[in-house]
């Protein structure tokens, strides 16, 4: 079984080296359209499961924990800007 921590940890990293590269703009504009995605009523903190897009972030689908280390990533990013 994948230790949630590791899983956190994988794609926190891989979203900070994402985000490094994108101006404040984008960040905040990503971070916004994040937001009512993890506001779905049903939406899940899944490792691996791809089922959720973001508009103006690419066109792959992305699992729940994924997306929960994007935004943790892009808030991070916001307070210390």
């Amino acid at each position: 079984m994948a230790d949630p921590q590791q899983i956190d940890f994988s794609y926190t990293i891989f979203w900070t080296r994402q985000a490094r590269g994108w101006d404040a703009a984008r960040r905040a504009a990503i971070r916004a359209a994040l937001q009512p995605v993890l506001a779905q009523p049903d939406f899940v903190n899944n490792a691996f499961a791809r089922q959720y897009t973001v508009p103006g972030l690419d066109e792959q689908a992305h699992a729940g924990a994924s997306l929960l280390a994007l935004d943790k990533v892009l808030a991070a990013f916001s307070e210390t800007a």
